[in-house]
């Protein structure tokens, strides 16, 4: 038994899940494919680039937490390539995003920042080297 290919999907559960997708559509160029009530909760998915992100929120009987700002336990952040990581990070601060750690190189080449997107959630952009 193996995995094959890239992932299959990141999932996100938020309080205004269209308003989430709406956030990936205006500061990475994602495109809402689906918004549809499923199992209970309403679920906006979005392609970015390759990615496929499903965001949903709370299904009846499931409560969430406000994390306060802390980091939870858990997935530390995603990561997504890009083309022009200076066009890519001038079009999040145009827009009125935050970039939470500023533009890095790595050893290999590679050149990464990361962007606070809604409920908290690190996003990696890197563009690989090369």
């Amino acid at each position: 038994m193996a995995v094959t290919g890239n992932y299959h999907h990141v999932h996100l559960i938020s309080p205004g899940p269209r308003e989430t997708a709406e956030w990936y559509v205006k500061f990475l160029g994602g495109e809402i494919f689906r918004d549809e009530e499923l199992r209970g909760a309403r679920n906006v998915r979005v392609n970015l680039g390759e990615c496929l992100l499903n965001i949903r929120g709370a299904r009846p009987g499931e409560s969430f937490a406000d994390p306060n700002g802390e980091r939870p336990y858990g997935i530390a952040h995603f990561c997504l390539a890009v083309d022009d990581i200076e066009g890519t990070l001038a079009h999040v601060e145009s827009n009125g995003g935050v970039i939470s750690e500023p533009l890095f190189s790595l050893p290999s080449g590679n050149r990464a920042a990361y962007v606070l997107g809604p409920e908290n959630v690190e996003i990696e952009l890197i563009q690989p080297a090369g």
